[in-house]
C-alpha cells in the first residue's frame, strides 16, 4: 500500500495525552526522571547512614516532597495548561494522507481547510507508543498518527510505508 488515507485528529486527547507527555519527558528522556528523584535517593541513602538532625530532617523533608511536586504538580499542572489553552488545530478533525513522498494533513477547522505538510526527511526518531506512531525532529514532536483510527489493513501496511519513505541512516525506528 503506497498510500494511506483516513480521518483522526492531529493530536492526542486526554488521559492519551498525558500518557503520551509523561513518556516523551521522564522515560524517552531519563536524566529528567533520574535529576527528579536524586534527591530523595540521596536522603534515603544519607538516612540510612545514620546521619540525623533537625535540620538535615527539614532537608530530607524537602528532597521527598519534590518529586511529588515535580510529579503531581508541575507537570500536572502545565499539561492541563496546555491541553486547555493550545490550538484548536491540534484537536479539530483532519485528514491524514500518508504516501512514500509526504505526509499532508487538512484539518478542518470551523469550516477553514488548514493544510500542513511533512517531508519524511523531516524526521529524526519514529516511536509507537499508546496507540500512536510520534514522529520526532530532535526533541520535537512534528506530527502522531493515531492507529485506532486506521483500517486494520492500513495499520498492518503503515509501518512498512515508514520502512519504506525514511533514510534510515537519518532516522532511527523505535517500534
Amino acid at each position: 500500500m503506497d498510500i494511506i488515507q483516513y480521518q483522526t485528529k492531529l493530536k492526542a486527547d486526554g488521559d492519551t495525552y498525558k500518557k503520551i507527555v509523561f513518556w516523551n519527558r521522564f522515560i524517552k528522556n531519563p536524566t529528567e526522571l533520574i535529576l527528579t528523584i536524586a534527591p530523595a535517593i540521596i536522603a534515603t541513602v544519607m538516612l540510612a547512614m545514620g546521619y540525623i538532625s533537625t535540620f538535615i530532617a527539614v532537608i530530607y523533608a524537602v528532597c521527598y516532597f519534590y518529586p511529588i511536586y515535580i510529579f503531581f504538580v508541575q507537570f500536572k499542572s502545565a499539561v492541563n495548561y496546555h491541553l486547555k489553552n493550545r490550538p484548536k488545530s491540534e484537536s479539530a478533525p483532519c485528514l491524514m494522507t500518508i504516501t512514500t513522498d509526504m505526509i499532508t494533513a487538512q484539518i478542518d477547522l470551523d469550516n477553514e481547510q488548514s493544510i500542513e505538510n511533512y517531508d519524511w526527511n523531516d524526521f529524526t526518531t519514529i516511536y509507537f507508543k499508546q496507540g500512536y506512531y510520534l514522529m520526532f525532529d530532535k526533541s520535537k514532536m512534528l506530527v502522531m498518527f493515531n492507529s485506532q483510527d486506521m483500517s486494520q489493513e492500513q495499520r498492518e501496511a503503515f509501518p512498512d510505508l515508514i520502512k519504506r519513505s525514511i533514510d534510515l541512516n537519518k532516522c532511527k525506528l523505535a517500534f
